[in-house]
């Protein structure tokens, strides 16, 4: 009976025994079957996210030009004798330029002198009549004398008139003044050539007025600028030192206009028109054409939340991330890709601003593989 109820006892524990190994095992081999399922999960690096300010920064270049070009010319029809000045001289106003000369006008203005000189010798002729009526009392001739000599006083008057015109303009049209202080930008004008042949003869920058640069911004930052605002630029090359430029134009652009260079953090739809700001410069050391270079920086609002921009994915259906959310589960917490709708109010090369996410989430930056609504995803540093 002992006997019986003994080997009973012992069948009773091995039974125990092989049930709590068979559970052992059965636990171990899920465990390790879940860690090989999560080593084939989609690798994420994620980002905390946290409020603050976007920073936005413009860096541009271009080179300094006048803000007034005159452009002057001799009279047509009138060939240059001489060029006084070079391309590069520095020029003062009512200096002359260009020598000219005109042959046609020459002796038109001779032939004008000789039918005065016939004129005037006409009125000795008249005079000696008028004196002769009046010694011999005819009344008649008198006053036909008189009338004429009356009627040749105008045509006299009128003649030197005639004259005194154009020897004014002969005199104006031999030369070619500068019209303002400036510099010499270009000369077309050669001896031996006509005045004004198919070019301005000569190119005058006004430095009176001073110099200016075109750049295009974003037009998000330039909302954040006045008109008559002080920009400090940086000129480039051997004469590198700082110098003040004011800006006088803010014009939308729209986005590939314009000839000069420059780079921003904007790459969104928000971002994606321009303005075309002019900075105008009266700084009396500057000669033209030297480089300047712009940088500047805005804050943008308050109120968002900042991201990486890899983080920021979109779709037909607008911009959205992927955030994490931890579910927990009989063999540990899981982590899972969540999508969530989110607004850039936004954005640079680094980060965006957005609205639709809360402080401290984790999103994900970076993925292994394509993931969808949902998808379980392994963390990794």
């Amino acid at each position: 009976m002992n006997t019986k109820n003994g080997g009973q006892a012992i069948h009773k524990r091995w039974l125990h025994l092989v049930t709590v190994l068979i559970i052992t095992l059965l636990g171990i081999s899920t465990l390790l079957s879940n860690t090989l399922y999560g080593l084939t999960l989609p690798k994420v690096a994620v980002q905390i996210v946290g409020a603050g300010q976007l920073v936005q920064t413009f860096k541009g270049s271009a080179f300094l030009k006048a803000i007034e070009v005159r452009e002057v010319s001799g009279q047509p029809g009138w060939n240059v004798t001489k060029v006084l000045v070079q391309e590069g001289d520095i020029v003062k106003k009512g200096q002359v330029l260009v020598q000219y000369n005109n042959d046609e006008a020459l002796n038109l203005l001779q032939t004008e002198k000789n039918t005065l000189n016939k004129l005037l010798l006409s009125m000795e002729k008249l005079e000696y009549d008028y004196v002769q009526a009046e010694h011999n009392e005819d009344k008649g001739n008198i006053l036909a004398a008189k009338a004429a000599v009356d009627s040749l006083k105008l045509d006299i008057s009128q003649q030197q008139k005639r004259i005194q015109d154009l020897n004014a303009k002969w005199i104006a049209n031999q030369s070619l003044f500068a019209p303002c202080d400036g510099k010499v930008a270009g000369i077309n004008a050669k001896e031996g050539m006509p005045a004004n042949a198919g070019a301005p003869d000569v190119r005058i920058l006004n430095t009176q007025q001073g110099y200016k640069i075109d750049l295009l911004i974003p037009t998000s930052m330039a909302e954040s600028l006045l008109l008559g605002e002080t920009i400090e630029t940086q000129l480039s090359g051997p004469n590198n030192r700082a110098v003040s430029g004011k800006i006088t134009s803010l014009v939308g652009a729209g986005m590939g206009n314009g000839s000069t260079s420059g780079t921003s953090g904007g790459q969104d739809d928000k971002q994606s028109d321009m303005t075309q700001m002019t900075l105008s410069f009266q700084d009396a050391s500057l000669v033209g054409n030297e480089r300047v270079e712009v940088a500047i920086t805005k804050k943008g609002p308050s109120g968002g939340m900042l991201v990486s921009k890899t983080a920021v994915r979109s779709d037909p259906t607008g911009s959205f991330v992927y955030a994490i959310e931890e579910r927990k589960g009989p063999l540990g917490n899981a982590f899972h890709a969540v999508r969530r709708k989110v607004t850039v109010l936004e954005s640079n090369e680094q980060a965006a601003a957005v609205e639709g996410l809360f402080a401290q989430e984790s999103v994900i930056v970076e993925s292994s593989e394509p993931l969808l609504d949902g998808s379980r995803v392994r963390i990794v540093e």
